[in-house]
């Protein structure tokens, strides 16, 4: 019988896990709060967790594929899961909006499918929309960002 010789003593894998988790968590609610604040409401996380997603699932399904994977990859592990939930390949992206109000009701039907559609933000859905993306340029370079408003329509650039 071959026997493998173990070159990893003593590793305490849930230990490093356990570490790598800790800061992922930390690393998004740090973030989550940063755009509750920003969005004026500090207190409404959750409801800050459904608009980010609706507002990146409607990026997501309009850009390509190789785009998206660029624009997760500096996010923090736990966005980059809720970026991904139900993310299906396409040979083309799935939503063709035109205009900014086309991107608008892709995110309003999107809030309102992950369950949140009667809260009173104050804001525009547009500024919304806005500040959401604004708030990426904590992790994602500007040459990025630029890279996803090529692929948008030219009144939609104006959001990102």
């Amino acid at each position: 019988m071959l026997h493998r010789k173990s070159y990893i003593k003593d590793f305490d894998i849930m230990q490093y896990s356990d570490l790598e988790l800790e800061k992922y968590v930390h690393e998004t609610h740090d973030y989550i709060n940063q755009l509750a604040t920003d969005l004026g409401h500090p207190q409404e996380t959750q409801r800050v967790l459904i608009i980010w997603r609706a507002v990146m699932h409607t990026i997501r399904d309009r850009i390509q594929i190789s785009e998206s994977l660029d624009l997760i990859s500096p996010l923090p592990m736990i966005l980059k899961g809720l970026y991904t939930v139900g993310w299906k390949y396409h040979e083309t992206p799935p939503y063709n909006y035109k205009t900014i109000e086309g991107m608008k009701d892709q995110v309003k039907e999107l809030q309102s499918q992950y369950g949140e559609s009667d809260f009173d933000w104050n804001l525009s859905t547009e500024e919304i929309i806005s500040i959401t993306l604004d708030s990426l340029t904590r992790y994602v370079p500007e040459d990025q960002m630029e890279h996803i408003r090529i692929q948008l329509p030219e009144n939609v650039e104006a959001l990102v």
